[in-house]
């Protein structure tokens, strides 16, 4: 995919030349801020999933607004919103669905922690597919 890099520059010592304060590499899930107190670059990469598909299809559909969040400065604090609140979301869905699921109740109730396993691994699964589509692939 693409490499955003904010308007704003700044001198590099290091690198002997003048670099973006802010990129973002949307292959490597990786921003990275050129901080001109310490003039020195911090990156932070994501690994999630989630985080991947947002970027590339916000890359393809919504590159202005990946744009936008680069050169404000604001990139990392929206993927880690995005990432906490999918996160939680996806927690919460499944949590609902083991109060109400018979099979999960019967297996609770049976002590049969490897059928509890993997009922709540589909669930995850399920709560993944509806909760991407509302809050990733947007």
């Amino acid at each position: 995919m693409s490499r955003y890099k904010s308007i704003q520059i700044a001198y590099n010592p290091q690198k002997k030349k003048n670099v973006p304060i802010w990129r973002l590499d949307t292959n490597t899930l990786t921003v990275t801020h050129f901080n001109t107190d310490t003039l020195t670059e911090e990156h932070k990469t994501y690994n999630t999933d989630y985080i991947r598909y947002h970027l590339h299809y916000s890359d393809s559909k919504y590159p202005d607004r990946l744009r936008r969040l680069v050169n404000e400065g604001k990139i990392i604090k929206y993927l880690d919103d995005l990432e906490l609140k999918v996160d939680e979301a996806i927690s919460r869905q499944v949590e609902r669905w083991k109060q109400t699921d018979s099979y999960y109740q019967a297996a609770v109730l049976s002590g049969d922690t490897d059928k509890m396993l993997g009922l709540e691994n589909c669930l995850i699964g399920m709560a993944r597919e509806i909760i991407f589509e509302c809050m990733v692939y947007i």
